[in-house]
């Protein structure tokens, strides 16, 4: 069993029974634990299969039939908490982002006259005023995800779950809803970013793995790519590529650096780094490698 911390978020020993697409009995989660603190930003990731949405959704709060164990919600209160999905439609009820976030607003219950000040000011924060009257075929699969998020955080709400809600979008509308968590996250607001875009992971960042329903890995975002040096000489198993997932190609040509003698532990994920490391490579074996 699992440490119960104060006011955290923990499951202790969670597995969760369900049935496959012909109706067979399937283990979807396999004796899970883990703990989520206050203000925590932690990204999820997974094959195909793998448990990411279970999990996604078990910590927003939606319990599914067929679970064992224990899971206490701390911080998160005894409700649900918000959650996005991959597909926004799947969620939206109102007819335009207006109505969407007024409907929200009014689901939790807030004073009906605070509540068009409230819906301004969340299509503001997702730069959505211009279009907060449009019907949603008049909208981009984009412009609706951040309708989606607009509702979902129109309350405050100390847990947000955001389940591969970028995996469909392009890059402009991928940073306005990455932007749009980190700000809620700066806020003290704990995000869950489930996601099979690698590049999005950072390096401090926690990461959880999942693989068959059960957790392979947990730990940062740098050693989840690269693996930890033993201290033996030895190279390192990405805990990435044991996990069945494919590094990203920057990940990739840093370990093949590092094979070649020309990287150093620690590898470089986020761009400066990057900008540095080639620096010291030299300008043409840069201009090799980043071809």
């Amino acid at each position: 069993m699992g440490k119960r911390l104060v006011n955290a978020l923990v499951l202790n020993g969670i597995s969760v029974y369900g049935n496959d697409e012909l109706g067979n009995p399937s283990l979807r989660l396999d004796n899970v634990n883990m703990n989520l603190e206050e203000g925590e930003w932690l990204f999820v990731v997974g094959v195909n299969g793998s448990g990411k949405s279970t999990l996604a959704k078990l910590l927003a709060g939606l319990q599914p039939d067929g679970i064992v164990g224990e899971l206490y919600r701390g911080f998160a209160g005894d409700g649900s908490s918000p959650i996005v999905l991959q597909q926004p439609r799947a969620q939206l009820f109102g007819e335009t982002p207006r109505e969407e976030i007024t409907f929200a607003l009014e689901w939790q219950g807030i004073a009906a006259e605070l509540i068009p000040e409230r819906v301004e000011r969340a299509l503001k924060k997702t730069g959505l005023i211009l279009l907060a009257d449009e019907a949603w075929d008049r909208l981009s699969g984009g412009q609706q995800q951040l309708a989606a998020l607009a509702a979902s955080t129109a309350c405050d709400t100390p847990l947000i779950v955001l389940d591969e809600v970028t995996s469909m979008l392009d890059e402009g509308n991928r940073n306005s809803i990455l932007q749009t968590a980190q700000d809620l996250h700066k806020n003290g607001t704990a995000v869950i970013w489930v996601t099979q875009r690698l590049d999005e992971l950072e390096p401090e960042s926690r990461v959880i793995a999942l693989g068959e329903g059960t957790v392979v890995y947990d730990g940062n975002g740098r050693d989840f790519l690269y693996g930890v040096t033993a201290g033996t000489g030895a190279v390192p198993i990405s805990p990435c590529l044991r996990a069945g997932l494919r590094l990203p190609y920057m990940a990739a040509m840093a370990l093949e650096l590092r094979r070649l003698g020309k990287l150093n532990d620690p590898l470089p994920m986020t761009g400066s780094e990057w900008r540095k490391v080639l620096g010291n490579i030299g300008d043409g074996e840069a201009e090799h490698a980043t071809r």
